[in-house]
């Protein structure tokens, strides 16, 4: 994964101003992503839930950017930057990881498994308490 510098630099990244409304917005799509997805079954809906987790992460990263004065137009710049919020290089390379098979799923007929699907529930799952002291510290 590229330091996220590297996506500031070329044209994948711009500097704005924060946008705390936009952040908001991006961390309630976020909730309910989450919340739509969590009880179906990942034997029935395995791409669904994958595609729709995977989406809620992003929407974070998002929403961190928003919030300090960035727009992205990549997933892994969006991605990259979570390592400028202190998570760690084997959960930030788990997630580009998550985007690969979801490009993967959506662009080149991979099929996403249950197992993908339970996989990334617990992904989130381990994350969710970092991403909810960072929702509550900047009062999202």
């Amino acid at each position: 994964m590229k330091p996220f510098e590297y996506y500031l630099n070329g044209k994948d990244v711009k500097k704005t101003a924060p946008n705390i409304s936009l952040a908001k917005s991006l961390i309630n799509d976020m909730k309910i992503r989450i919340k739509e997805n969590w009880d179906l079954k990942e034997e029935d809906k395995p791409k669904t839930i994958f595609e729709n987790i995977y989406e809620a992460l992003r929407c974070f990263c998002d929403a961190l950017l928003s919030l300090k004065g960035f727009k992205s137009y990549s997933h892994e710049a969006s991605i990259s930057y979570l390592i400028k919020e202190n998570f760690d290089i084997f959960s930030v390379n788990k997630l580009d990881n998550f985007r690969y098979m979801r490009n993967g799923s959506r662009y080149y007929g991979r099929i996403i498994t249950s197992e993908d699907a339970k996989e990334i529930k617990k992904f989130y799952l381990e994350l969710k308490s970092k991403i909810d002291k960072i929702i509550k510290e900047n009062k999202l």
